[in-house]
């Protein structure tokens, strides 16, 4: 027998429930800073979320730095623009305040407060981060991508049109506050693109071949939790459990896939948000379907443990056939809640040699 080696790191602090956005101020304390920039989009400041935690911090009497330029797909520019004004405002820390792409720039702004060049010198393969920068803490406001406890950020080249991986455990947030009360409210189609992007995380954590028990038991609780909340969080928006429990999902995916991996889904979906800027849950979601029928020969077992989970009578089944009756149900899913195609998308076949 050959012998068995696993890995499992998780570096960030998870503190969750309702209200912890408003103990930032305490995580800034705690950390032995004063001045935080607050990293976040236009769409958290229309919502008044960035009221909220910016009021927090001046209760108690901590002055932020506000950079509210995040965009759908951060970019390289964005990372150096949040750097400046980082510097400029001489601050100390980072409040990465939103869905993925606030979180990623702000992890991704944080990583290079301590380093030289680009950030794309530090794609994965490429330059080594040699140094922790500016402590993170993370308030995520959707339940999908898990960034909040991932030590990774995907960045946008807009010269290229090319999306890349900057991860190292020196990335890793401080803490994550998960508080579902940010959640409420949040628009269907939004609700329906991240949940599906936290259930694309737990399934190709789940089959990847870095997969060990611990993951396969986040990645199944995950699946899990997505079944049972999804729907329900997108047709009721004022459902607190199934916010609540869609956070959870969220999370534990999270924790799953930077230690057992990705696979071709996000491969491909990378330069289609690279070239089209279409978001990351919207174009995971729909590719998701077609990946895991494509691999479902390969891993026909693992494919039926999802649709067990799912509550699918397998008896009598071949493992193939009831790796088909997942593919079928994550299908059913993403048109029960209304995923658009990649067509709708505005991806064309003359597209695909690029």
């Amino acid at each position: 027998m050959e012998p068995v080696y696993w890995q499992f790191h998780t570096p960030t602090r998870l503190v969750f429930g309702e209200g912890t956005s408003l103990t930032v101020s305490s995580e800034v304390e705690r950390l032995g800073r004063s001045r935080p920039m607050i990293v976040t989009d236009p769409g958290i400041v229309r919502s008044g979320i960035l009221k909220r935690v910016h009021g927090a911090l001046r209760t108690a009497g901590i002055d932020a730095v506000v950079f509210s330029q995040v965009e759908a797909n951060p970019s390289v520019e964005t990372v150096h623009a949040g750097l400046s004004v980082a510097k400029a405002g001489r601050c100390d820390c980072i409040v990465a305040l939103g869905g993925g792409s606030p979180i990623d720039a702000g992890k991704a702004i944080g990583m290079m407060a301590a380093q030289s060049g680009s950030v794309r010198e530090y794609e994965v393969g490429k330059r080594d981060i040699q140094h922790r920068g500016l402590p993170v803490i993370a308030i995520a406001t959707t339940s999908g991508t898990g960034s909040e406890v991932t030590y990774w950020s995907v960045i946008t080249d807009r010269d290229t049109h090319r999306k890349f991986d900057v991860g190292n455990p020196l990335m890793a947030t401080e803490v994550a506050l998960d508080d579902p009360e940010l959640t409420y409210g949040l628009p269907p189609t939004l609700t329906a693109a991240t949940g599906m992007d936290a259930l694309t995380h737990a399934i190709e954590a789940l089959v990847t071949k870095n997969a060990t028990p611990y993951t396969d038991a986040l990645a199944l609780e995950a699946i899990r939790l997505v079944d049972r909340h999804l729907r329900r969080a997108v047709q009721n928006p004022g459902d607190r459990e199934a916010r609540r429990m869609m956070m959870v999902a969220s999370v534990t995916a999270g924790l799953a896939f930077p230690n057992a991996g990705l696979g071709a889904v996000h491969g491909l979906t990378a330069p289609i948000g690279g070239h089209l800027d279409i978001p990351h849950g919207q174009a995971n979601a729909a590719m998701l379907p077609f990946v895991m029928e494509y691999n479902s020969y390969a891993c026909a077992a693992k494919y039926a443990l999802i649709a067990l989970a799912w509550g699918a009578d397998l008896r009598g089944k071949s493992p193939e056939d009831s790796a088909q009756e997942a593919v079928a149900m994550v299908r059913q899913l993403a048109a029960d809640i209304q995923i658009p195609s990649l067509r709708d998308m505005g991806v064309t076949t003359a597209m695909i040699p690029v």
